[in-house]
């Protein structure tokens, strides 16, 4: 039976996992029997096998958007070689002075650019959807738990006290927490398991996708992503 190599080329660790999480989610897989995964704290390969058709689904983080090319031309060949598709599922970023190639129009003009010599026709998705400017963490402040929702309005709470003290010339004294920390000390609050614990506080602070009672995998902001999965991985 012939079959496929998918990849999907992430930029960090959580992005990984959230794709994981949901791979397991919208396809029957199972860890690949010949093909090694490796998790490292830079860098982490995952290959699933498809249980109905013994396709391959790569997930695999590059360091970063400006990574992307030259260092997957080999993955890129095996999935075109196999009648598969490349995704690439990164950060929008913001569309500013000092980052010219941010934004949802700018980052896909140049990733398309940065590696059409590979990948003429990519499959590509920024978060934190097709149609707004931002990053992982902007769709993750969105599909928090229900249950849970309280630790991040406290945190708001705790930002809007911050912003009431400034200097002399009426200018902050604090900086707020960015997204990132507040997604990570979103999790650092919840009643984690010990196993869960270990992972997020002494193994790269993994936030733990694939337990329901954390994230919302139903919320609407996260829809997009999986019907674009779906679509692209058939």
């Amino acid at each position: 039976m012939n079959t496929r190599q998918f990849n999907i080329f992430v930029e960090g660790n959580d992005d990984h996992d959230l794709i994981c999480a949901l791979l397991t989610r919208i396809k029957d897989l199972k860890p690949h029997p010949s093909k090694n995964s490796t998790r490292r704290r830079d860098s982490i390969t995952t290959y699933f096998e498809v249980n109905d058709t013994g396709d391959t689904i790569l997930v695999l983080t590059t360091g970063g958007w400006t990574s992307l090319g030259r260092n997957q031309q080999i993955q890129f060949q095996q999935a075109r070689d196999s009648g598969g598709r490349t995704l690439i599922v990164f950060d929008a970023d913001y569309d500013q002075p000092q980052y010219p190639q941010g934004g949802q129009v700018n980052r896909l003009a140049a990733l398309r650019a940065q590696i059409s010599e590979f990948e003429p026709d990519p499959h590509i998705y920024l978060f934190p959807n097709p149609s707004s400017d931002g990053n992982l963490e902007t769709l993750l402040l969105q599909i928090i738990s229900p249950n849970h929702q309280c630790v991040i309005d406290c945190y708001v709470g705790f930002g809007q006290c911050l912003e009431q003290y400034v200097d002399v010339s009426g200018s902050p004294i604090y900086h707020l927490p960015i997204d990132k920390r507040r997604v990570y000390d979103y999790v650092n609050a919840l009643p984690l398991s010990p196993e869960e614990r270990e992972r997020h506080q002494d193994k790269g602070g993994q936030k733990i996708f694939e337990n329901s009672n954390w994230w919302n995998f139903d919320a609407p902001a996260i829809q997009p992503l999986i019907s674009f999965l779906v679509v692209h991985l058939t």
